[in-house]
């Protein structure tokens, strides 16, 4: 079964989500584990991770992820580049379970700048 989900969020959190959850894969780590590293509840990155959750890190959680992934400066946690938008649609094809009621896959299919 798929679905097609639409939401709205900031560029910034989306690009940044995207951006820890690319370091957290270079580091072999589980969602699990930066959560742990991060002294957080097991699930929270998961949650963040999501795209049928609304959860997003904080500015607290900016210094975690900086100290969890060993750098010095939390500037070098924020080497991305400057979002194009400040709002964004985001269109994402899921992939459910047999049962309908597992997310299997997700894939962003569209991304559209909100004026």
């Amino acid at each position: 079964m798929n679905k097609i989900i639409n939401f709205e969020t900031t560029q910034f959190d989306f690009d940044f989500i995207n951006h820890v959850k690319r370091l957290r894969q270079l580091k072999k780590w589980s969602q699990d584990d930066l959560s742990m590293r991060m002294g957080l509840a097991k699930t929270f990155v998961g949650n963040v991770e999501s795209f049928t959750q609304r959860h997003k890190y904080s500015t607290r959680h900016i210094s975690l992820l900086a100290k969890a992934f060993g750098y010095k400066n939390i500037s070098e946690l924020m080497e991305f580049p400057t979002p194009e938008y400040d709002r964004i649609k985001v269109t994402v094809k899921q992939v459910y379970n047999e049962s309908g009621t597992r997310v299997m896959e997700s894939e962003v299919v569209k991304i559209e700048g909100i004026e």
